[in-house]
Protein backbone atom coordinates (compact mmCIF):
# COMPACT_ATOMS: atom_id res chain seq x y z
CA UNK A 1 0.00 0.00 0.00
CA UNK A 2 2.79 2.43 0.95
CA UNK A 3 4.51 1.75 -2.36
CA UNK A 4 1.31 2.50 -4.26
CA UNK A 5 0.89 5.81 -2.39
CA UNK A 6 4.50 6.82 -3.05
CA UNK A 7 4.17 5.84 -6.67
CA UNK A 8 0.99 7.88 -6.96
CA UNK A 9 2.61 10.94 -5.43
CA UNK A 10 5.59 10.62 -7.77
CA UNK A 11 3.27 10.28 -10.76
CA UNK A 12 1.34 13.40 -9.73
CA UNK A 13 4.58 15.35 -9.32
CA UNK A 14 5.85 14.21 -12.71
CA UNK A 15 2.57 15.20 -14.35
CA UNK A 16 2.61 18.57 -12.56
CA UNK A 17 6.18 19.28 -13.69
CA UNK A 18 5.35 18.21 -17.22
CA UNK A 19 2.27 20.47 -17.29
CA UNK A 20 4.25 23.40 -15.84
CA UNK A 21 7.00 22.95 -18.43
CA UNK A 22 4.55 22.68 -21.32
CA UNK A 23 2.38 25.58 -20.23
CA UNK A 24 5.39 27.67 -19.15
CA UNK A 25 7.06 27.17 -22.53
CA UNK A 26 3.86 28.25 -24.25
CA UNK A 27 3.52 31.37 -22.07
CA UNK A 28 7.18 32.34 -22.67
CA UNK A 29 6.52 32.16 -26.41
CA UNK A 30 3.37 34.24 -25.97
CA UNK A 31 5.23 36.88 -23.93
CA UNK A 32 7.98 37.15 -26.56
CA UNK A 33 5.34 37.65 -29.26
CA UNK A 34 3.28 40.12 -27.19
CA UNK A 35 6.26 42.30 -26.25
CA UNK A 36 8.61 42.52 -29.27
CA UNK A 37 11.64 44.79 -29.11
CA UNK A 38 10.58 48.45 -29.50
CA UNK A 39 13.74 49.24 -31.46
CA UNK A 40 16.12 47.45 -33.82
CA UNK A 41 18.03 44.20 -33.36
CA UNK A 42 21.54 44.75 -34.73
CA UNK A 43 24.21 42.13 -35.41
CA UNK A 44 27.47 43.14 -33.72
CA UNK A 45 29.51 40.06 -34.56
CA UNK A 46 27.43 36.90 -34.37
CA UNK A 47 24.94 38.11 -31.78
CA UNK A 48 22.38 40.91 -31.83
CA UNK A 49 21.94 43.90 -29.55
CA UNK A 50 18.76 45.91 -29.18
CA UNK A 51 18.88 49.68 -29.72
CA UNK A 52 15.95 52.09 -29.71
CA UNK A 53 16.46 55.60 -31.07
CA UNK A 54 13.79 58.30 -31.01
CA UNK A 55 13.62 61.80 -32.42
CA UNK A 56 14.78 63.21 -35.72
CA UNK A 57 18.51 64.01 -35.91
CA UNK A 58 19.00 67.75 -35.57
CA UNK A 59 21.84 69.19 -37.69
CA UNK A 60 24.65 70.36 -35.43
CA UNK A 61 23.15 68.73 -32.33
CA UNK A 62 24.65 65.64 -30.68
CA UNK A 63 22.87 62.31 -30.29
CA UNK A 64 22.19 61.38 -26.68
CA UNK A 65 23.08 57.78 -25.76
CA UNK A 66 21.91 56.39 -22.41
CA UNK A 67 23.66 53.59 -20.49
CA UNK A 68 21.94 51.75 -17.64
CA UNK A 69 23.28 50.47 -14.35
CA UNK A 70 23.88 46.90 -13.21
CA UNK A 71 21.49 44.48 -14.98
CA UNK A 72 19.24 47.33 -16.16
CA UNK A 73 16.98 47.34 -19.20
CA UNK A 74 16.77 50.24 -21.64
CA UNK A 75 13.24 50.74 -20.31
CA UNK A 76 14.62 52.32 -17.15
CA UNK A 77 14.89 55.47 -19.33
CA UNK A 78 11.26 55.32 -20.52
CA UNK A 79 10.27 58.61 -18.84
CA UNK A 80 13.42 60.41 -19.99
CA UNK A 81 13.94 59.34 -23.59
CA UNK A 82 10.71 60.73 -25.14
CA UNK A 83 11.29 64.12 -23.54
CA UNK A 84 14.90 64.27 -24.76
CA UNK A 85 13.73 63.22 -28.24
CA UNK A 86 11.76 66.48 -28.39
CA UNK A 87 14.98 68.46 -28.75
CA UNK A 88 17.57 66.00 -30.09
CA UNK A 89 18.11 62.41 -31.19
CA UNK A 90 17.91 60.07 -28.15
CA UNK A 91 19.07 56.44 -28.07
CA UNK A 92 18.77 53.75 -25.43
CA UNK A 93 20.03 50.20 -25.76
CA UNK A 94 20.23 46.90 -23.91
CA UNK A 95 23.64 45.53 -23.04
CA UNK A 96 24.17 41.96 -24.23
CA UNK A 97 21.83 39.56 -22.42
CA UNK A 98 19.60 42.29 -20.98
CA UNK A 99 16.22 43.48 -22.23
CA UNK A 100 15.84 42.19 -25.76
CA UNK A 101 19.56 41.85 -26.54
CA UNK A 102 21.03 38.42 -27.13
CA UNK A 103 23.73 36.97 -24.94
CA UNK A 104 27.36 37.71 -25.80
CA UNK A 105 30.10 35.07 -25.84
CA UNK A 106 32.43 37.67 -24.33
CA UNK A 107 32.89 38.19 -20.56
CA UNK A 108 30.98 41.13 -19.04
CA UNK A 109 34.05 43.31 -18.63
CA UNK A 110 33.93 47.09 -18.86
CA UNK A 111 36.16 46.99 -21.94
CA UNK A 112 33.93 44.50 -23.76
CA UNK A 113 30.81 46.47 -22.87
CA UNK A 114 32.32 49.69 -24.24
CA UNK A 115 33.48 47.98 -27.43
CA UNK A 116 30.06 46.43 -27.98
CA UNK A 117 28.39 49.83 -27.66
CA UNK A 118 30.94 51.36 -30.03
CA UNK A 119 30.30 48.62 -32.60
CA UNK A 120 26.53 48.90 -32.16
CA UNK A 121 26.44 52.66 -32.77
CA UNK A 122 28.73 52.38 -35.80
CA UNK A 123 26.79 49.46 -37.29
CA UNK A 124 23.36 51.05 -36.88
CA UNK A 125 24.64 54.33 -38.34
CA UNK A 126 24.13 56.60 -35.33
CA UNK A 127 26.97 58.98 -35.98
CA UNK A 128 28.89 60.97 -33.35
CA UNK A 129 29.20 63.32 -31.62
CA UNK A 130 27.41 61.85 -28.61
CA UNK A 131 26.28 63.12 -25.26
CA UNK A 132 26.65 60.05 -23.04
CA UNK A 133 24.34 59.51 -20.07
CA UNK A 134 25.23 56.85 -17.51
CA UNK A 135 23.41 55.62 -14.41
CA UNK A 136 25.16 53.90 -11.49
CA UNK A 137 27.88 51.58 -12.83
CA UNK A 138 26.83 52.71 -16.31
CA UNK A 139 28.46 56.02 -15.37
CA UNK A 140 31.81 54.24 -15.30
CA UNK A 141 31.14 52.63 -18.66
CA UNK A 142 30.39 55.96 -20.37
CA UNK A 143 33.50 57.55 -18.87
CA UNK A 144 35.56 54.64 -20.18
CA UNK A 145 33.92 55.12 -23.58
CA UNK A 146 34.88 58.81 -23.57
CA UNK A 147 38.40 57.86 -22.48
CA UNK A 148 38.80 55.42 -25.39
CA UNK A 149 36.95 57.50 -28.00
CA UNK A 150 37.36 61.14 -26.94
CA UNK A 151 36.70 62.47 -30.45
CA UNK A 152 33.20 60.95 -30.41
CA UNK A 153 31.96 62.39 -27.11
CA UNK A 154 30.91 66.01 -26.77
CA UNK A 155 29.18 65.98 -23.37
CA UNK A 156 28.17 63.79 -20.44
CA UNK A 157 25.54 63.38 -17.72
CA UNK A 158 26.27 61.09 -14.77
CA UNK A 159 23.15 59.92 -12.92
CA UNK A 160 24.03 58.93 -9.35
CA UNK A 161 27.06 57.31 -10.89
CA UNK A 162 29.42 54.77 -9.37
CA UNK A 163 33.08 55.69 -8.88
CA UNK A 164 35.92 53.23 -9.27
CA UNK A 165 37.34 54.09 -5.83
CA UNK A 166 34.13 53.60 -3.87
CA UNK A 167 34.72 50.03 -2.66
CA UNK A 168 38.19 50.99 -1.49
CA UNK A 169 36.99 54.00 0.50
CA UNK A 170 33.61 52.94 1.87
CA UNK A 171 33.58 51.71 5.48
CA UNK A 172 34.40 48.01 5.87
CA UNK A 173 30.88 47.24 7.09
CA UNK A 174 29.41 48.68 3.90
CA UNK A 175 31.91 46.87 1.71
CA UNK A 176 30.82 43.60 3.33
CA UNK A 177 27.15 44.54 2.95
CA UNK A 178 27.56 45.36 -0.73
CA UNK A 179 29.52 42.18 -1.41
CA UNK A 180 26.86 40.14 0.40
CA UNK A 181 24.21 41.90 -1.66
CA UNK A 182 25.96 41.07 -4.95
CA UNK A 183 26.52 37.47 -3.85
CA UNK A 184 22.90 37.15 -2.76
CA UNK A 185 21.72 38.66 -6.04
CA UNK A 186 23.76 36.14 -8.01
CA UNK A 187 22.33 33.30 -5.91
CA UNK A 188 18.75 34.52 -6.33
CA UNK A 189 19.27 34.89 -10.07
CA UNK A 190 20.53 31.30 -10.30
CA UNK A 191 17.36 30.11 -8.58
CA UNK A 192 15.14 32.27 -10.79
CA UNK A 193 16.95 31.08 -13.90
CA UNK A 194 16.19 27.49 -12.90
CA UNK A 195 12.53 28.31 -12.20
CA UNK A 196 12.08 30.13 -15.50
CA UNK A 197 13.83 27.40 -17.47
CA UNK A 198 10.48 25.60 -17.09
CA UNK A 199 8.49 28.83 -17.45
CA UNK A 200 7.40 29.14 -13.83
CA UNK A 201 8.07 32.89 -13.65
CA UNK A 202 6.40 33.43 -16.99
CA UNK A 203 3.22 31.91 -15.55
CA UNK A 204 3.18 34.56 -12.82
CA UNK A 205 4.68 37.53 -14.69
CA UNK A 206 1.63 39.67 -13.99
CA UNK A 207 1.99 39.08 -10.23
CA UNK A 208 5.58 40.33 -9.88
CA UNK A 209 6.07 43.44 -7.73
CA UNK A 210 6.68 46.91 -9.09
CA UNK A 211 10.31 47.25 -7.98
CA UNK A 212 11.57 43.78 -8.90
CA UNK A 213 14.18 43.22 -10.17
CA UNK A 214 14.79 46.93 -10.76
CA UNK A 215 12.47 49.96 -10.68
CA UNK A 216 10.85 50.53 -14.07
CA UNK A 217 8.26 53.21 -14.96
CA UNK A 218 4.70 51.89 -14.75
CA UNK A 219 3.77 52.54 -18.42
CA UNK A 220 6.40 50.05 -19.64
CA UNK A 221 6.54 47.63 -16.72
CA UNK A 222 4.48 44.94 -18.44
CA UNK A 223 6.77 45.02 -21.47
CA UNK A 224 9.79 44.86 -19.18
CA UNK A 225 8.51 41.81 -17.31
CA UNK A 226 7.58 40.26 -20.63
CA UNK A 227 11.16 40.58 -21.86
CA UNK A 228 12.56 39.26 -18.56
CA UNK A 229 10.21 36.30 -18.20
CA UNK A 230 10.20 35.18 -21.85
CA UNK A 231 13.69 33.67 -21.53
CA UNK A 232 16.51 32.98 -19.06
CA UNK A 233 19.08 35.35 -20.59
CA UNK A 234 18.35 38.17 -18.13
CA UNK A 235 19.04 35.96 -15.12
CA UNK A 236 22.25 34.60 -16.65
CA UNK A 237 23.49 38.10 -17.50
CA UNK A 238 22.49 39.53 -14.10
CA UNK A 239 24.72 36.87 -12.53
CA UNK A 240 27.60 37.71 -14.87
CA UNK A 241 27.32 41.46 -14.33
CA UNK A 242 27.01 41.13 -10.55
CA UNK A 243 30.10 38.95 -10.14
CA UNK A 244 32.04 41.27 -12.49
CA UNK A 245 31.46 44.49 -10.52
CA UNK A 246 34.74 44.32 -8.58
CA UNK A 247 36.72 43.49 -11.71
CA UNK A 248 35.12 46.37 -13.61
CA UNK A 249 35.86 48.84 -10.82
CA UNK A 250 39.50 47.70 -10.97
CA UNK A 251 39.58 48.02 -14.77
CA UNK A 252 38.38 51.62 -14.67
CA UNK A 253 40.86 52.43 -11.88
CA UNK A 254 43.62 51.03 -14.09
CA UNK A 255 42.50 53.28 -16.95
CA UNK A 256 43.30 56.32 -14.75
CA UNK A 257 40.55 58.55 -16.14
CA UNK A 258 41.62 61.77 -14.43
CA UNK A 259 40.09 64.18 -16.94
CA UNK A 260 37.26 64.48 -19.43
CA UNK A 261 38.86 67.45 -21.08
CA UNK A 262 36.51 70.42 -21.41
CA UNK A 263 33.34 68.40 -21.89
CA UNK A 264 30.11 69.94 -20.61
CA UNK A 265 29.29 67.69 -17.65
CA UNK A 266 26.45 67.42 -15.14
CA UNK A 267 26.68 65.06 -12.16
CA UNK A 268 23.37 64.22 -10.48
CA UNK A 269 23.50 63.04 -6.87
CA UNK A 270 20.67 61.58 -4.77
CA UNK A 271 21.80 61.85 -1.13
CA UNK A 272 18.34 60.99 0.24
CA UNK A 273 18.75 57.41 -1.00
CA UNK A 274 21.01 56.66 1.99
CA UNK A 275 18.20 56.53 4.56
CA UNK A 276 17.30 52.86 4.07
CA UNK A 277 20.89 51.69 3.77
CA UNK A 278 21.98 53.57 6.88
CA UNK A 279 19.62 51.44 8.96
CA UNK A 280 22.16 48.66 8.54
CA UNK A 281 25.20 50.77 9.48
CA UNK A 282 26.49 52.35 12.64
CA UNK A 283 26.16 56.13 12.92
CA UNK A 284 29.91 56.48 12.35
CA UNK A 285 29.93 54.25 9.26
CA UNK A 286 26.84 55.98 7.88
CA UNK A 287 28.56 59.35 8.17
CA UNK A 288 31.69 58.01 6.48
CA UNK A 289 29.51 56.66 3.68
CA UNK A 290 27.92 60.07 3.14
CA UNK A 291 31.25 61.88 3.25
CA UNK A 292 32.98 59.50 0.83
CA UNK A 293 30.06 59.54 -1.62
CA UNK A 294 30.00 63.33 -1.54
CA UNK A 295 33.76 63.48 -2.15
CA UNK A 296 33.63 61.00 -5.03
CA UNK A 297 30.77 62.80 -6.76
CA UNK A 298 32.67 66.06 -6.34
CA UNK A 299 35.67 64.31 -7.86
CA UNK A 300 33.56 63.26 -10.84
CA UNK A 301 32.38 66.84 -11.28
CA UNK A 302 35.99 68.06 -11.28
CA UNK A 303 36.86 65.84 -14.26
CA UNK A 304 35.93 68.83 -16.43
CA UNK A 305 36.27 72.57 -15.81
CA UNK A 306 32.78 72.71 -17.32
CA UNK A 307 31.40 70.26 -14.76
CA UNK A 308 28.42 71.06 -12.53
CA UNK A 309 26.90 69.02 -9.74
CA UNK A 310 23.16 68.93 -8.99
CA UNK A 311 21.72 67.55 -5.75
CA UNK A 312 18.40 65.81 -6.47
CA UNK A 313 16.28 65.69 -3.32
CA UNK A 314 13.47 63.23 -2.57
CA UNK A 315 14.88 60.64 -4.93
CA UNK A 316 16.37 57.22 -4.52
CA UNK A 317 19.17 55.80 -6.63
CA UNK A 318 16.94 55.59 -9.73
CA UNK A 319 16.64 59.31 -10.40
CA UNK A 320 15.55 58.63 -13.99
CA UNK A 321 12.46 56.83 -12.67
CA UNK A 322 11.68 58.91 -9.56
CA UNK A 323 12.70 62.39 -10.75
CA UNK A 324 12.96 62.06 -14.57
CA UNK A 325 12.61 65.81 -15.11
CA UNK A 326 15.94 66.33 -13.31
CA UNK A 327 17.66 64.02 -15.80
CA UNK A 328 15.95 65.63 -18.78
CA UNK A 329 16.96 69.09 -17.58
CA UNK A 330 20.58 67.99 -17.13
CA UNK A 331 20.68 66.47 -20.62
CA UNK A 332 19.17 69.60 -22.13
CA UNK A 333 21.75 71.75 -20.33
CA UNK A 334 24.63 69.65 -21.67
CA UNK A 335 23.22 69.48 -25.21
CA UNK A 336 22.78 73.25 -25.31
CA UNK A 337 26.28 73.77 -23.90
CA UNK A 338 27.72 71.84 -26.82
CA UNK A 339 26.20 74.45 -29.17
CA UNK A 340 28.11 77.39 -27.69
Amino acid sequence: MAGIIVGGVVLVLVLLIAWTWARGTQVKTELAAKYPPPGQMVDVGGYRLHINCQGIPVPGRPTVVMEGGNAESCLTWALVQPEVARFTRACTYDRAGLGWSERSPKPRTATNIVEELHTLLATVGEEPPYVLVGHSIGGMFVRLYAHRYPDQVTGMVLVDAAHEEQYMRFPASLQRLQQQSLTMMAGVMRLLKMLNSVGLLALFADKIGKTWPTPIPDPVREAYLGSVCSDTRFFETAIDESVSVGENLAAVRAARIDTLGNLPLVVLSAPDQFADLEKHLSAEDAEQFRVVTDELHSKLTALSPNGRRVIVRKSGHYIQVEQPEAVVDAIREVVEATQR
